[in-house]
């Protein structure tokens, strides 16, 4: 391998790393938070991360909305 080689290598690694440091929140303001693990603790947002990013909000979000709207709905339907 010569000197040059090198060298550009080095340089491309160099200028394909930078755009990982051009945010500076990220998933940062959400690691002080906790994952929920329950649709109460999902709608508390001050404490707990929401964010769908992760798999298992993502799954967690999808199961709250659908127990709310299966609440919505046995509150439409007349009983009898």
């Amino acid at each position: 391998m010569t000197f040059r080689t090198l060298l550009m290598t080095a340089a491309f690694l160099a200028f394909t790393s930078l755009p990982a440091f051009a945010h500076t929140d990220g998933h940062e303001a959400d690691e002080e938070k906790l994952i929920p693990t329950t649709c109460a603790q999902l709608a508390d947002t001050q404490r707990y991360s929401n964010d769908v990013a992760y798999p298992e909000i993502k799954v967690l979000k999808a199961r709250c909305d659908a127990e709310k709207k299966r609440e919505q709905v046995s509150r439409e339907k007349p009983a009898g």
